[in-house]
Order: C-alpha cells, then sequence, then structure tokens
C-alpha cells in the first residue's frame, strides 16, 4: 500500500483548497503532512458554504451545516456568541457571578485555528456623557445595615475588527457598549493597547438637557480602512481615530420602519432595509459612497449574495469555482425570529430556508476563516 504521508505537497495543497470546510479540518487531522498542508495559507474561504451558528440557553453553541445537514459542537470558551467582521471570529461571551452582581467576560475566538484574545477590561471604561451606574440600596433588617449593590456594568452592544487577528500585527478593535437605563456609546483601542479608548459622538447633543438622550448604534463594522457606525438617526458615521470622534458622513434617507444592516459587498459598502411590510419582508438595498456621502438604490447584487445578522453581515459571490450547494446568487439570507429566510432581488419573494439541522434555533450566518 502506498504511504500516504509521502504525497508530493503541491498536490496535497491542490486537494485541501478543493475541500468542504468540515473536510478540510478532517483532512489537517490524518498526519503530520498532511496537515502541514491544510494551513490557512492553503485555506479558500471563497470556495467555502457558510454555516449557522446556533446558541441554546447555557449551553455551548452548535455549529450547523445546512448543506450537510449536521450540526457539530463548538468549543467557543463561552456560552454566547457574536458574529465578528471579517469572517471567521466571533466574540465569545461568559456571564460570571459576582458577590452582587453578574458581570459579562469576553474572548476574541476563532473555532477554526481555536485561537482565543481576551479584550482590556472593561470596567475601566468611563463615561461621562450619561448617569453613573443604577445603585440599589439592600437592607438586612437583623443588623440594619445597608449595602450598595451596583446593578449593572458595561457590557458590549456590537463589536467590529480591523482586520483578521492571526494575519495582522497591527489590527484594532472598535465596540459599542451599554449599562441598563444608560445609552450605548463606543469605543476602541489597537494592538499593544491595554485600555479601551472613548470615542466622541459626531453630534453633541444640547447642553441645556439634565440627561440628553444619544443616538445608538445599530450597526458598526470596518470597511475601506474605517470604522463605519450607522445609528437610530440614519447617520453613517466614521470614526476619526487620532481625535477619537466620530465624523458624520451622510444620513440616510428614506427612513424605513426596519431593521438596517451594514455589509461590504464587491467592494462596495450597502445598507439593506429589512422594511417587515404587511406583506413579508422585503428588502431594499442602497449602494454608500462615503467620499460623496451619497446612496443610490441597487437592484440587483449580480453574482453576490448577502448574509445578514444583527452584528456583523458578509457577502459572497457565487462563480463556477464556488463550491456552495445548496445557495444561490441575487438573494438574501436573513434570520426572522427562529426561522432562517431568503430573499429574491430578482422576483422579490420571501421563501423559508429549509432546515436541515432538525431544529428552529435562533442563528447567525457564519464564514469560516483564518
Amino acid at each position: 500500500m502506498a504511504n500516504w504521508e509521502e504525497l508530493p505537497q503541491d498536490l496535497l495543497k491542490l486537494i485541501a483548497q478543493r475541500l468542504a470546510i468540515e473536510d478540510f479540518v478532517a483532512f489537517g487531522a490524518v498526519c503530520t503532512s498532511w496537515l502541514s498542508a491544510a494551513t490557512k495559507e492553503t485555506y479558500d474561504a471563497k470556495s467555502k458554504a457558510p454555516w449557522l451558528v446556533t446558541i441554546v440557553c447555557q449551553q455551548m453553541p452548535e455549529i450547523c451545516s445546512l448543506s450537510r445537514g449536521r450540526t457539530y459542537p463548538m468549543d467557543s470558551w463561552g456560552t454566547e456568541v457574536m458574529t465578528l467582521s471579517p469572517p471567521g471570529w466571533l466574540l465569545a461571551i461568559r456571564t460570571r457571578e459576582g458577590r452582587s452582581y453578574m458581570a459579562k467576560e469576553y474572548r476574541i475566538f476563532n473555532p477554526l485555528s481555536r485561537a482565543s484574545i481576551k479584550p482590556p477590561n472593561l470596567e475601566k471604561l468611563r463615561d461621562s456623557r450619561v448617569r453613573p451606574p443604577m445603585i440599589l440600596q439592600r437592607f438586612s433588617f437583623s443588623s440594619l445595615i445597608s449595602e450598595r449593590i451596583e446593578m449593572s456594568s458595561p457590557k458590549i452592544e456590537r463589536m467590529a475588527l480591523s482586520s483578521s487577528p492571526s494575519l495582522s500585527r497591527s489590527y484594532a478593535v472598535m465596540i459599542s457598549l451599554y449599562r441598563e437605563c444608560r445609552s450605548l456609546w463606543l469605543a476602541f483601542y489597537r494592538l499593544g493597547e491595554d485600555a479601551w479608548r472613548e470615542v466622541s459622538p459626531a453630534t453633541h447633543p444640547p447642553l441645556s438637557s439634565m440627561h440628553p438622550p444619544l443616538t445608538d448604534v445599530v450597526q458598526l463594522i470596518y470597511y475601506d480602512g474605517l470604522f463605519v457606525a450607522l445609528d437610530t438617526e440614519n447617520q453613517v458615521t466614521t470614526l476619526n481615530e487620532s481625535e477619537s470622534r466620530m465624523e458624520l458622513r451622510l444620513v440616510l434617507e428614506p427612513k424605513f420602519e426596519g431593521y438596517p444592516y451594514l455589509v461590504e459587498c464587491s467592494g462596495s459598502l450597502l445598507v439593506a432595509w429589512d422594511t417587515a411590510g404587511t406583506e413579508g419582508n422585503r428588502f431594499r438595498v442602497f449602494h454608500v459612497d462615503l467620499e460623496k456621502g451619497t446612496q443610490e438604490e441597487v437592484k440587483s447584487l449580480g453574482k453576490a449574495s448577502l448574509f445578514l445578522n444583527y452584528n456583523a453581515s458578509f457577502s459572497m459571490d457565487f462563480d463556477a469555482a464556488s463550491c456552495l450547494a445548496g445557495f444561490k446568487p441575487n438573494h438574501i439570507y436573513f434570520s426572522h425570529y427562529v426561522e432562517k429566510k431568503i430573499y429574491s432581488m430578482d422576483s422579490g419573494k420571501v421563501e423559508t430556508y429549509s432546515d436541515a439541522i432538525g431544529y428552529s434555533h435562533a442563528g447567525q450566518w457564519f464564514r469560516p476563516n483564518f
């Protein structure tokens, strides 16, 4: 019998490039020679079908391959995960019970390489633009001694990466945060720094207001060298890192009742509005030009399709070289509560994506990458 370890490396790399992600991982586990061919340099994300990451309360997340109809457990450090941009990375979340409060701990995690990164401590953040954390008095009737309890600590609402931490030594991270009874605010740090830097909003509320409202960030991505945010006032802003503040680029019009998603597609920045009308979910897609401060409606995605998530969305191009069975070009894949839906840009119709995993848990589209 031939010695499989002695196959030429060039041949092994060609084979590895054409494998589905599940087979790619198994390929590297065969032997040392095959593992050396199944590296991040060999990995071809364009030929790999996306997964769904599902979460069941207080259980470890699962990775669902809809094309295979199989689920795989994910050892993600935390029991909650959130997709990140660029693809391949997740924010893993673990709840820690303190003496008098519940706190969140976070890791930036890659399930493919199993790399894990701990971001700076959130507790060091101090936001002077909003009220201090809620304090509750708890009384012990036996001793009549009151104890101050901090009922909330900062929590990450959304996160974006400037580049893959495994491929860059100068990546930056931006987050939006919240506390109970407080509006969201922004912060970021760059690799090598030991603390978050708070970011000033693009527009400041009037000083006459005792507790001025702040616009909530609904989308946060990294695009074309810039962190880009979209808020509840339809303002598209970008980070001026040197001054730690957001700069207004444009205000989207019209304002729909549904939910907007920011996503990069074929080198362009798009906003996809889920209008959630009475006739079902109908999407309106616009191309956003940050330099000109303009927007233009897009009627077709061409050979691309969008995969939309609450935190981080992505697009995929479909061509003859792609191995993406079960997925179609010029469509929008999204979740509606626990159902997976598809919107056709051609017909305007919404269909339910076949639930190959056998149950209906809320899922996030995930594109594995290094």
